[in-house]
C-alpha cells in the first residue's frame, strides 16, 4: 500500500535538473507534464518510487490554510517554535504532493531521502502526521510526541 508526504517550498526555481542530480539515490527522474504545463516528477530510488504531484497554484492557499489549522491543533513545543512553524507556512509558494511506492522501506532510506530533499529545498516536510523542518526536527505532530 503506497505512503504519502508532501514537501512546502518557498522557491520553486531551486527544483530542476540540476537539484535533482546531487542525489545519488535517484536511479531515473522524468518529468510529468499535461500539454505544455509541468505537474509533477517520477523518481525512481531502485527500492521505492515516488510520485511527486506538483498542486495546482489555485488550491494551495486553502491547502496551507488547512496545514496551519492541524499546526494549531497539534501544537508545538512552545510559543515561538509555533510562531517560527506558522512564520514557515505563510512563506510556501509551491507544494508538492507525494505519492510512495510501494511505501516507506523498513530501513528509513525513502523517508531519509524525502527528508533530504526537503532540506535542499530548504523546504518542510509533512510525513507521518507531523510537520519536520528543513533540518529533520519535528516541529508538530506526531513524530514530536504529541
Amino acid at each position: 500500500m503506497p505512503d504519502n508526504a508532501a514537501i512546502y517550498i518557498s522557491d520553486p526555481s531551486l527544483l530542476g535538473a540540476k537539484f535533482l542530480k546531487e542525489f545519488k539515490e535517484i536511479k531515473t527522474y522524468q518529468g510529468v507534464q499535461k500539454g505544455e504545463q509541468a505537474t509533477g516528477l517520477k523518481v525512481d530510488l531502485g527500492i521505492s518510487q515516488i510520485l511527486m504531484n506538483f498542486m495546482p497554484a489555485e488550491q494551495i492557499q486553502t491547502h496551507l490554510n488547512g496545514l496551519e489549522g492541524f499546526i494549531r491543533k497539534v501544537g508545538c513545543a512552545n510559543n515561538d517554535k509555533l510562531l517560527y512553524t506558522l512564520s514557515r507556512v505563510r512563506y510556501v509558494r509551491f507544494v508538492i504532493g507525494c505519492v510512495i511506492n510501494p511505501g516507506f522501506d523498513k530501513d528509513g532510506k525513502t523517508l531519509q531521502f524525502l527528508g533530504n530533499f526537503a532540506c535542499g529545498l530548504n523546504g518542510l516536510l509533512f510525513v507521518q502526521n507531523s510537520v519536520l523542518d528543513y533540518d529533520g526536527e519535528a516541529l508538530a505532530g506526531a513524530l514530536r510526541g504529541n
